[in-house]
Formats: C-alpha cells, sequence, structure tokens
C-alpha cells in the first residue's frame, strides 16, 4: 500500500534537467492503459463472447467480469497469482457470479481469441511513437501472452515502431518481478541506466521499475494523487508530454 497526496506535480523541472543528465538508449512501454485502451477493446470482445455462446448479453455483465479482474490483477501484481491462472479461472468466477449455466473454459477461450483482433489506441499514441522511434530503440514491456499482444499492436497499426515486444509468457516471469525486467534488459543488452519504464500501473510499472534501478514515467493519464512512498522519475497526464523531454 502506498500514501497520496493531492497536490500538484512538481517534476517538470526537474524532468528537463534529468533528462539531460541521463541520456537513454531505449524506452520500454507497456501496452494496456498506456498505447493500448483496453475497456473498449475488452467490452467489444465480451459482448462478441456472448453472442457466439448464445446468451443474451447485458450491460452488466462486464461491470461483474470488470470487478473479478480488478481483484485478480491485484493479486497478480501482488506476485500471488500468475496471468496465465487469471485466463484460467475468471470466467469461471464470472459464470458462477452470473449464475450462468456454461462452459467456462469455452468462453474464455472464445473472448482471447476475440481479444486478438481488437484495439483502440490511446490518444497521441501514432504522433508520439513516431517522434520517439527517431531517438530512441522502442519495446513493448507487458504482462500477457506474446502471440495475443503482438496481434493487437499490428491492428492497431503500430507492431512496426518496436524493435521487440518483452511479454510475460514468453521472458518467463512477470512484472513487477525482478526477473521480468532483468530478461528484458539482457535480450535488449541495456543496463538499467540506459532504459526508461513507461507505464500506467504503480505497482507492475513503477515498482517493478524502481526494483531494477531502471527510471520510471508513470503515464497518469487521469490525473490520479501522486504516491509520496514511490519514487518516479517523470509523471506525464498525455503521452505528448514525452516530446518536451525525451
Amino acid at each position: 500500500p502506498f500514501t497520496t497526496t493531492s497536490r500538484p506535480s512538481p517534476y517538470k523541472q526537474y524532468m528537463q534537467q534529468n533528462a539531460t543528465q541521463r541520456p537513454y538508449k531505449a524506452l520500454f512501454i507497456d501496452i494496456d492503459n498506456t498505447l493500448l485502451t483496453f475497456r473498449p477493446s475488452a467490452e467489444s470482445a465480451f459482448r462478441k463472447t456472448f453472442e457466439a455462446m448464445g446468451i443474451t448479453y447485458e450491460p452488466s455483465y462486464y461491470e461483474v467480469y470488470y470487478w473479478i479482474g480488478d481483484v485478480l490483477w491485484t493479486q497478480q501484481q501482488r506476485q500471488l497469482i500468475t496471468v496465465q491462472e487469471i485466463h484460467d479461472t475468471i470466467f469461471h468466477r464470472l459464470l458462477a457470479a452470473l449464475a450462468i449455466d456454461a462452459d467456462a473454459d469455452a468462453f474464455g477461450k472464445f473472448f482471447h481469441q476475440q481479444l486478438h483482433e481488437e484495439a483502440v489506441l490511446e490518444p497521441e499514441v501514432l504522433d508520439t511513437l513516431t517522434y520517439l522511434s527517431q531517438h530512441y530503440k522502442l519495446y513493448v514491456a507487458s504482462n500477457g501472452i506474446l502471440e495475443m499482444q503482438h496481434a493487437r499492436l499490428q491492428v492497431a497499426g503500430i507492431r512496426h515502431f518496436f524493435t521487440d515486444l518483452f511479454v510475460s509468457d514468453d521472458i518467463g516471469a512477470e512484472k513487477p518481478a525482478e526477473a521480468f525486467f532483468e530478461e528484458a534488459m539482457r535480450r535488449s543488452n541495456l543496463t538499467p541506466h540506459e532504459v526508461l519504464f513507461i507505464g500506467d500501473s504503480l505497482q507492475a510499472d513503477m515498482v517493478g521499475a524502481l526494483r531494477s534501478d531502471i527510471d520510471r514515467c508513470w503515464y497518469n493519464s487521469h490525473a490520479a494523487p501522486i504516491p509520496e512512498s514511490i519514487p518516479l522519475t517523470y509523471v506525464i497526464q498525455r503521452l505528448s508530454e514525452l516530446k518536451s523531454f525525451l
């Protein structure tokens, strides 16, 4: 747990100084809710899954799914369960909560297949990646399934910006574990001081990068209070702000 404060961000001047003091060779960037907005893609895939299974869809079903997923992903960020365990159990919990008698494994399989084809870009992604790719090597650093994340980036039209994709099922470890970041640096032949990590999750992205001594840029698109107990190198509310100091 961490404490928060509603004070305005003090990072602007520090961001400019820090960029001069520590030039980066590469940027590691999270996918969901950093490059791609997850909810509209998931809602679309979710609705199509119910339709394919011949079950009448109610919008409230997604809210139940979201709540169950929030609980499970919080456990994953605390390294209590794995991403695969989330994929294996979430539809079992959902259908039980909704009192729907259906094949949970078939639901999950169809949903994840459909999610391969769904991608909604966060604001300003294309312009920002176009700029950043001219100055840095870009790598994806994401929890999830490599095949799915590759497909979603292709659908979104941004796969070509990235030198490589570091995704947990292929890396063999999950954020925030240090092993994830260490393996990503090994594969990219980079040291911690040569990398900036950009992501939306305080626990998975910022705490994970901190443990490996990697500089951290928190994409705080919802203007949430800045935590005092998690040291952050940069804080941005819009992706285009990256161009002002990188």
